[in-house]
């Protein structure tokens, strides 16, 4: 079973992405996540403008995408993928929703499995710390997906592989809807796999 102890207002919907950035309120079951530290995209010595992120796809990618086993680097347990529903990238994209969205229109979830637990209200254990990254990039096509962020705990943080376009539109649970690589600060596993939650 997929966890979803810290995704309880996943009902809300699309406000679901912006709600978790700003909820403190651990005595639900929430923990403090303190925003990333980022840095502009690479450029060339020849000075080459910043890496654009693009998102090409012909479906909304829109859900949590999360592991059913353990992703662990160091004491940090990735936890999921969020990426936001079209229209909010829509608004992104157009320079909009930036109070709102913090964390921006993708980001990435881990937990610190070495901090205390506690219980929320669904009667679920989580760990009391956690930091989020966002993308300094991310490309969404078609069967492609990657993001480029970086954390001042956990270095650079790269997710590189395909989309399972199909699996995300059936919104079927069962299969992944990710497969590919994670690399954070250096360490890399290989052929790995998400699953997609929609939050409802």
């Amino acid at each position: 079973m997929i966890s979803i102890s810290r995704l309880l207002v996943a009902s809300v919907g699309s406000v679901t992405l912006t709600g978790l950035a700003a909820c403190e309120d651990n005595g639900a079951g929430w923990v403090d996540v303190q925003e990333a530290a980022t840095t502009p995209a690479a450029q060339t010595d020849s000075g080459a403008q910043e890496e654009v992120s693009t998102r090409e796809q012909n479906f909304d990618a829109y859900g949590f995408y999360m592991p059913q086993g353990g992703l662990q680097f160091g004491n940090w347990r990735l936890h999921h993928v969020s990426i936001a529903p079209d229209f909010e990238f829509e608004a992104w994209e157009a320079g909009g929703r930036r109070d709102a969205m913090p964390f921006g229109p993708v980001f990435v979830d881990f937990e610190d499995i070495s901090s205390p637990t506690a219980t929320n209200e669904l009667g679920q254990e989580f760990h009391t710390v956690s930091t989020r990254v966002r993308a300094d990039y991310y490309r969404i096509e078609d069967g492609a997906f990657t993001f480029r962020g970086t954390d001042p705990e956990l270095g650079d943080v790269i997710i590189d592989g395909t989309l399972h376009g199909d699996v995300v539109r059936a919104e079927d649970t069962e299969r992944p809807a990710f497969t590919g690589g994670i690399e954070v600060g250096g360490d890399r596993i290989r052929n790995t796999s998400l699953y997609w939650y929609g939050g409802h």
